[in-house]
């Protein structure tokens, strides 16, 4: 039977295995996510990504004998960077760079996503995004406390772009299905996140779309059956592991 939570999972994990802190080797990655392609589960699995500077790494790869991942993703980053040869790659269908980047126009119906600065200033950076015509991108962990950023940012972000009709997609940090709290700090979950822009859709206050980010596991049951809609905001997220996210939802029963 197909529920809520079912459906909002299709094609919701971009594969991020090259970046921290899994940080794959090119062929290593390539080979994981082949197995991804190939497994049970392989609806949830969205594009590969790669950085554009290591796009001769994995055509190499791949005339090496590697499977040719059938959706690609690129991230650029600011500074000088041969876009065309981004451009150029077989199976691209987005490309990602900090909003301050000079990233052109994509080809067709490449998607270009622009990463919000960090802890910024939300309707700022929301408004550069709108008026680029790309999508935005957030980042919602990394590897210290302080790269987490709050709920009620998170929220603001939400809202904001549901308030401007701007798609975003999530990387970072999100690798469990609740938010949790422990000696590290506190963490969100993707079903948090889900039930959130489901919620921030309804045109719902920061307040309270902030409320469901910060819901933790134990108090968070009813929050499964809250996602419906929130994809048509929350395009994906980007995982360096595809198993991690699979595995703790397999464990509580919701996969």
């Amino acid at each position: 039977m197909t529920t809520p939570l079912s459906a909002a999972l299709v094609r919701l994990f971009d594969d991020a295995g090259l970046f921290p802190p899994a940080k794959l080797p090119m062929a290593e990655a390539l080979a994981a996510h082949a197995r991804a392609l190939a497994g049970p589960n392989s609806r949830v699995v969205g594009p590969f990504l790669c950085p554009a500077t290591r796009l001769d790494e994995l055509d190499a790869c791949v005339a090496s004998g590697a499977s040719r991942p059938p959706s690609l993703g690129v991230i650029g980053y600011a500074g000088r960077l041969d876009w065309r040869r981004a451009f150029a790659e077989s199976g691209l269908v987005q490309v990602e760079a900090p909003l301050a980047a000079a990233m052109p126009t994509p080809p067709g119906r490449v998607i270009r996503y622009l990463e919000l600065p960090h802890h910024g200033p939300v309707d700022d950076g929301l408004d550069a995004v709108t008026a680029a015509g790309a999508r935005a991108k957030v980042r919602c962990g990394g590897l210290t406390r302080d790269a987490v950023p709050s709920a009620r940012w998170l929220a603001a972000v939400l809202v904001g772009c549901a308030t401007r009709n701007l798609v975003v997609k999530a990387t970072a940090g999100l690798h469990q299905p609740y938010r949790r709290t422990g000696p590290g700090g506190s963490h969100h979950g993707f079903v948090n996140l889900l039930a959130a822009a489901a919620l921030a859709r309804t045109r719902a206050p920061v307040d309270q779309v902030a409320a469901v980010l910060a819901t933790e596991e134990a108090d968070g049951a009813a929050l499964p059956a809250r996602v419906g809609g929130g994809r048509a905001l929350l395009a994906s997220i980007g995982t360096c592991s595809i198993d991690e996210p699979l595995e703790a939802l397999t464990a509580r029963g919701l996969l």
